[in-house]
């Protein structure tokens, strides 16, 4: 059945219990509780006149929000309060225990439907936060931004966004998800910020208050750059790294050559000094020579 079929279903018996010449009535409670996975949790059909047995006069059906499915709830007691009060009593809670539980009466021929009663099972121990963007094109003014939390009933949580120390709101919706009986709603936040504060901003935050908590998840600038901007960031250190490399090389080549010169020059000036000397040498013998001779002429 439908989504529709089970609302009309619900519409007709109200329509019939309202026009009902007795005083037949309940009233059911609560209407809203919260209740943490594991938990139990105690739902009251209480009615006009006395009962005798709960078991045939009140019964009990979950209507899934999701796909509009009308099931017998699940329970583990179902015991009297009083003599005018039937108690609906679920133990060990789990999420998909989260619904809208509305209390069948039957009396006699006659039937009567409570206001329904909305269920709200958490698992606050999960609370998951992320961020999802598109990356800034050349040509876009603005950069899109969405924060999925899950874990926490939408109705229950605010969801804002902090880039520097400004705070923005955006807008937000809930979705489910997945397609199944079991499924779960999560809230999905929405941001537009424009080109030039997405690139200035050094972090980008999305937080999620519930429950006088606060879950919050940081997107860094180094994760947020386009591809492009990080590889001309990387070209530019290496091309630092090359630039400080190749000066180191070049500086001891030169270092090196400046030593192999003055070696070089220390070497010439020896050589010449030795060349000097041999030549004053050579002089002297060649003058003495003639003064040798002229002396043994002289005694001969």
């Amino acid at each position: 059945m439908s989504t529709s079929t089970h609302c009309w279903i619900l519409l007709c018996c109200c329509m019939f219990a309202s026009h009902m010449n007795c005083s037949f009535l309940l009233d059911q409670s609560p209407e809203l509780i919260h209740v943490s996975v594991g938990g139990t949790v105690q739902l009251r059909c209480t009615f006009e006149q006395k009962v005798q047995y709960c078991y045939n006069t009140a019964s009990w059906q979950k209507l899934n929000l999701r796909t509009g499915k009308l099931t017998t709830a699940r329970f583990e007691s179902h015991n009297p309060h009083d003599d005018k009060t039937c108690v609906l009593t679920i133990t060990k809670l789990t999420l998909n225990d989260s619904g809208l539980y509305y209390c069948f009466g039957h009396l006699s021929t006659m039937a009567i439907i409570g206001s329904g009663s909305r269920v709200i099972v958490t698992d606050h121990s999960v609370v998951e936060l992320s961020i999802l963007y598109s990356p800034q094109e050349p040509v876009s003014s603005s950069v899109p931004l969405q924060c999925l939390v899950t874990g926490v009933v939408p109705s229950q949580v605010r969801v804002f966004w902090r880039i520097g120390e400004q705070a923005h709101v955006g807008w937000t919706e809930s979705a489910w998800t997945d397609a199944t009986d079991s499924a779960t709603e999560f809230t999905r936040a929405h941001l537009s910020i424009p080109a030039e504060e997405w690139t200035k901003a050094d972090e980008i935050q999305c937080i999620a208050e519930y429950d006088a908590k606060n879950v919050s998840k940081t997107l860094n600038l180094y994760e947020t750059r386009p591809i492009y901007s990080r590889l001309l960031l990387y070209a530019g250190c290496v091309a630092a790294l090359l630039t400080i490399l190749l000066t180191v090389i070049m500086s001891v080549g030169l270092y090196r050559d400046m030593s192999v010169n003055k070696k070089s020059r220390g070497l010439t000036r020896k050589d010449a000094h030795r060349k000097i000397s041999y030549g004053k040498q050579s002089t002297l013998r060649e003058e003495s020579l003639p003064m040798v001779q002229g002396t043994e002429n002289c005694e001969d």
